[in-house]
């Protein structure tokens, strides 16, 4: 069963028109007949009673149709949030701090960012830089706040300023 089905049952459904129904998902009729008795065959129950001249739910139609909208909604929910997630508006940030080093600049950007991001969960760790660079090797931080690292070990990151707009 595919998310098309669903969509195809329940718009049919909602209008109880065939044509209806075509016309607003901009797909033929006899593609969108096909599919629901495809949905049924694999369902094995009838979801709609057809005629000439109407379209009725079956029992079994109106249970599924409940489902099916349910279905249909989580999944644009899940798009939305693989959107929102991908623009960085969602998620999880995890942060190393070197407690010390970023006591004076840390608050205010954190403050910030959960005003302009309020869907992206922060997860924090007081982490010394050695620990920070372990914890980005092995993928548990994705942005650590240090101090200058020595000469010898800054060409692993490249150092970023922080913008004073932010």
């Amino acid at each position: 069963m595919e998310l098309r089905h669903l969509r195809y049952f329940a718009a049919v459904a909602q209008y109880l028109n065939y044509s209806e129904a075509s016309r607003r998902l901009h797909v033929a009729q006899p593609a969108i007949s096909q599919t629901i008795l495809d949905l049924e065959d694999e369902l094995g129950v009838k979801l709609l009673l057809r005629s000439k001249r109407s379209v009725v739910l079956t029992a079994a139609g109106t249970a599924f149709l409940h489902e099916a909208v349910n279905i249909l909604q989580r999944a644009d929910e899940a798009q939305r949030l693989a959107q929102r997630t991908a623009r960085g508006e969602a998620g999880i940030l995890s942060i190393g701090f070197f407690g010390t080093a970023t006591a004076p600049i840390l608050p205010p950007l954190i403050h910030a960012y959960r005003r302009q991001f309020p869907g992206v969960d922060l997860r924090l760790y007081e982490l010394n830089p050695d620990q920070q660079l372990a914890a980005f090797d092995q993928g548990r931080i994705d942005l650590g706040f240090s101090r200058l690292l020595p000469l010898d070990r800054r060409t692993e990151f490249e150092e970023e300023s922080i913008p004073t707009n932010w």
